[in-house]
């Protein structure tokens, strides 16, 4: 069936001016007012009789100019605080970015979709300025055109009919196969070819960083599309070299991790550039990664090829994490799990558990072991909370090596409610790197947050901000570490790899009253690895440093599933898979968790090495 040829029997000829794709979404432009403002019930109906998303619009032609229609939305929506306003007009698409997206109504938006013959896009903006955010927003609507025709271009694809290189379903490990970091899987179907994940590995800058491309199996040439989990650099440091080196398909992810991850590359490049000459990728690539982005929000169903749908699901690990749901020809079902926790946390709600249909299980196993269990969370804050205590009151400095992503938030929180309950004195908290940026942009995305943290964002409060949490720059960090005053310094990057909580750490290192808190996993050749593992001489930037600060690890702040999480969540999802694969673990935990799982509920489970295929 051609699907634009069915779509046009539905209207008189007369009343329609072109059909388009945009992606796996169908938009259809009308000459007649009457339909476009019934254009939302309209499309609800065609939705539902065809199966596809499909979205009507106006004519262009018949809009107003772009002054007015500003003027308009600025008039209808009076006495509401809003940021900034952008029109498509080549889409009849209006933005309106606000501060307070919960008074847009529907009656409002009907108002304004009458008054200015558009169709409305809210856009929450940050509760305090995020220049990621202003960016990226800016620089999509700039692009907006290439956007439309790309997205032309991947809606005809997915429609195409490809002839069968296969006859059956497989995955090829690329990388995280007894191993983390370098998360890269590619799935490979009768017709189509998918890369979920493409990140760097965590060790030092050498070959086996990088996801393992030079195989039979991997044409780049064929790959259909990108699905990226989350915005963490082991899962999407690699994507800017697919664009390097000649790829223009779709990437597939949440909007919070597409901002986090373009905020994360910037920063990797900024490292990539003091430590050598040819980076892997530069801004430019980025760029393409920003205009060949397809976001999605959650439990979202999304034809990508024409045998593959997608929807992406709370993964409980960072904002905007997913596990991804993968239907093959509506006969096979796959769960990617991503990196995610089971147990509650703080900032996000548990992942879910029931699918309509599930054969094979793509599961981490970073805690994996069989003595792999964090303390609680209560237990944690506890320690946490008394060891910085106690080195504040010795007059030291507590040193917080986070990922930016995630845990830095969650550890935030943790400090100002301590302080908030007057446990902890009200020292000065500073934060480095790329930490206050990632704090704003979950201020733009609450519905991707738990709903006590959603509620207060939605109430106009911030609650990363309080007056003694300070955003510190390069130039500060001798005064602050040299100071007498105590203080908590929050910084990158979590594994010490490179950032600014290295020159801290230098600073810090000898002085026995500070406190270094690893919060986060550290990977095997890793310098925060070497130093939780015991080395307390080591050399950073030609110079010896005898580490005579206090070290402790706080495991219940992981954003990972630890052994029994993991046997609980397959204990409570259905249906039960037929096979379970175990990724993203250093040996021997991948072949524990896999072991433990086809003991305990009988189901076949691999802990495959990089390069080996499974057939599905």
């Amino acid at each position: 069936m051609n699907i634009k040829d069915e779509l046009l029997k539905e209207f008189q000829s007369k009343d329609i001016n072109k059909i388009i794709f945009e992606g796996p979404k169908i938009v259809i432009y009308v000459n007649n007012v009457d339909l476009f403002i019934r254009g939302i019930e309209i499309g609800k109906n065609l939705a539902q009789k065809y199966k596809k998303r499909i979205e009507i619009r106006v004519n262009p032609r018949l809009l107003k100019g772009e002054e007015y229609i500003k003027e308009k939305a600025k008039e209808i929506l009076n006495g509401i605080k809003i940021k900034d306003i952008y029109l498509e007009k080549h889409r009849s698409t209006l933005y309106i970015e606000t501060y307070e997206p919960e008074k847009i109504d529907l009656n409002l938006i009907n108002k304004l979709r009458e008054e200015t013959l558009c169709n409305i896009i809210i856009q929450r903006a940050p509760l305090k300025s995020s220049k990621i955010i202003n960016v990226i927003r800016a620089y999509l609507h700039k692009n907006s055109l290439y956007k439309s025709e790309f997205l032309n271009k991947v809606g005809e694809k997915i429609l195409e009919r490809k002839p069968q290189r296969l006859d059956h379903y497989r995955i090829v490990f690329l990388g995280a196969g007894r191993e983390v970091g370098r998360s890269s899987f590619l799935l490979q179907t009768k017709e189509s070819n998918i890369l979920l994940d493409c990140g760097l590995g965590a060790g030092n800058y050498s070959e086996d960083r990088y996801p393992i491309l030079n195989i039979p199996e991997f044409d780049i040439q064929n790959l259909d599309a990108v699905i990226i989990s989350h915005a963490h650099l082991d899962h999407v440091g690699f994507i800017p070299y697919l664009f390097r080196i000649g790829w223009r398909g779709p990437v597939y992810l949440t909007e919070p991790t597409r901002d986090i991850a373009a905020l994360v590359l910037l920063d990797y490049l900024k490292v990539s550039n003091k430590q050598s000459k040819n980076p892997i990728f530069t801004s430019k690539e980025i760029k393409l990664f920003l205009k060949h982005s397809i976001t999605l929000n959650y439990t979202e169903v999304t034809d990508i090829t024409g045998d593959i749908k997608i929807s992406l699901h709370n993964a409980n690990h960072i904002i905007g994490s997913s596990m991804v749901h993968i239907n093959i020809e509506g006969k096979h079902n796959v769960l990617y799990t991503g990196d995610y926790r089971f147990n509650k946390m703080p900032l996000l709600e548990r992942p879910n558990t029931i699918y309509q249909r599930l054969e094979t299980l793509i599961i981490e196993s970073t805690y994996g072991g069989f003595n792999d269990k964090h303390p609680s969370r209560e237990e944690t804050e506890a320690l946490f909370i008394h060891d910085i205590k106690e080195t504040i009151e010795k007059g030291g400095k507590v040193l917080i090596p986070v990922l930016a992503v995630g845990r830095g938030q969650d550890v935030l929180l943790t400090l100002l409610n301590a302080i908030e309950n007057k446990i902890l004195p009200e020292v000065n908290i500073y934060l480095e790197g790329i930490v206050w940026e990632t704090s704003m942009i979950h201020t733009a995305y609450p519905e991707f947050l738990s709903k006590e943290i959603r509620e207060k964002i939605e109430s106009g409060k911030n609650p990363f901000e309080r007056e003694n949490v300070i955003r510190a720059s390069k130039k500060e960090r001798e005064q602050i570490i040299t100071s007498k005053e105590p203080s908590i310094i929050i910084a990158t990057s979590g594994m010490m790899q490179g950032g600014p909580i290295l020159d801290y750490f230098s600073y810090a290192a000898e002085d026995e009253k500070n406190l270094l808190a690893f919060v986060s996993y550290q990977a095997q050749g890793t310098l925060g690895r070497t130093i939780l593992d015991g080395q307390r001489e080591i050399v950073l930037n030609d110079r010896k440093i005898n580490i005579k600060m206090k070290v402790n690890k706080y495991e219940g702040f992981s954003g990972h599933a630890d052994h029994f999480e993991s046997i609980s969540f397959i204990k409570y999802l259905r249906p039960k898979p037929k096979q379970v694969i175990t990724i993203h673990g250093e040996i021997p935990k991948p072949y524990e968790l896999a072991s433990k799982i086809y003991r305990k509920f009988g189901i076949y489970s691999y802990a495959p090495k990089n390069g080996d295929i499974i057939r599905l």
